[in-house]
C-alpha cells in the first residue's frame, strides 16, 4: 500500500509588523525583517513526527499521535526490539483506530500477539489482514504456525498448503506440514512432505534438522527400522547432536530385539 501523505495548511499569516522606531538603521531593519520571514517559513514547513528515543536508546514513553501507518509500525517495532510486545500491540491498536483497513497494522499486530503466546487473537488478526490482502503468502505460513501451537493440525496443514501454492519447495513449511501430519498419525503423507523438505535447496539448516528428526520418527512408526537407522546415521554425520544420538541408540536396540 502506498505511503499516505498529509499536508498541514498553515494558519492565516499575521499582519506585517509595525516598527515603532523610524530612526533604526536599514541594516537593523533588514535583520529584523529577515527574522520575521524566517519565522513565517518555519511555520509553513511540514514535518512528520518520527519515532523518538531517549538517551538510553529506548522509545519515548509518551503517547504518540502519528498520522501515517509506517509511523505507527515503526514506533511499535521499537518496543518489540525490547520484547515489550504488550505495549507494541497497544500501539498497533491505536494505529488501527485511524487506519482500520490497513493490512500491515493487522499483520504486525498478529505477529506481536503470537510472540505473547496469544495465538487465538493472532489468528484473528491474520484473518483480518488476509481479508484486506488475500495474496499475501506469509500470512498463510504465520497462521499455520499459530495453529500448530494450538495443536489444530488439520487447519495448520490447510494454511501451509496455501503457502506452498506460492513457494512449493519451502523446506521450512514442508517440515512444519510434515510434523503436523506426523502428529495426526498420517505417517506416509508425513514422509512425503519431510522428504521434500530434506531435498529443498533453500539453505534452511534448522528446517532440515527438524525434518530429519520427524522423518526418522515416521519411518520408525511404520516399522521401517533399517531405513530409519540409515536416515539417523546420515543425520548424525551432518548434525552431531544429542537428539539424533538418542534416536540412533533406540533404533539399534529395536533392531536387535527384532
Amino acid at each position: 500500500m502506498s505511503r499516505q501523505t498529509f499536508t498541514i495548511q498553515p494558519s492565516e499569516s499575521p499582519p506585517a509588523p509595525i516598527f515603532p522606531f523610524p530612526t533604526v538603521g536599514w541594516s537593523v531593519a533588514l535583520l529584523l525583517l529577515g527574522g520575521v520571514v524566517g519565522w513565517q517559513l518555519a511555520r509553513q514547513r511540514v514535518t512528520q513526527p518520527s519515532v523518538k528515543t531517549n538517551k538510553t536508546g529506548h522509545p519515548d514513553e509518551e503517547q504518540p499521535n502519528f498520522t501515517q501507518v509506517l509511523q505507527w509500525v515503526g514506533h511499535a517495532k521499537a518496543f518489540e526490539k525490547l520484547d515489550r510486545y504488550d505495549e507494541a500491540v497497544s500501539i498497533y491498536d491505536r494505529g488501527l483506530t485511524q487506519h482500520p483497513q490497513d493490512f500491515r497494522l493487522w499483520h504486525e499486530r498478529g505477529l506481536a500477539l503470537a510472540k505473547l503466546g496469544r495465538f487465538e487473537e493472532a489468528i484473528a488478526s491474520y484473518d483480518r489482514a488476509y481479508e484486506l490482502n488475500p495474496t499475501q503468502r506469509d500470512l498463510a505460513h504465520e497462521r499455520g504456525d499459530a495453529l500448530l501451537k494450538l495443536e489444530r493440525y488439520e487447519e495448520a496443514i490447510a494454511s501451509f498448503n496455501v503457502f506452498l501454492n506460492y513457494v512449493p519447495n519451502s523446506g521450512h513449511v514442508l517440515s512444519d506440514k510434515g510434523y503436523a501430519l506426523h502428529q495426526l498419525n498420517r505417517y506416509e503423507e508425513a514422509l512425503q512432505s519431510l522428504n521434500r523438505a530434506l531435498n529443498a535447496n533453500d539453505g534452511d539448516r534448522d528446517a532440515k534438522v527438524y525434518a530429519h528428526a520427524y522423518q526418522i520418527a515416521s519411518l520408525q512408526q511404520l516399522g521401517q527400522l533399517d531405513a530409519a537407522l540409515k536416515s539417523c546415521q546420515t543425520a548424525l554425520q551432518r548434525y552431531p547432536q544429542d537428539s539424533f544420538k538418542q534416536q540412533y541408540e533406540t533404533l539399534r536396540q529395536q533392531i536387535a530385539e527384532a
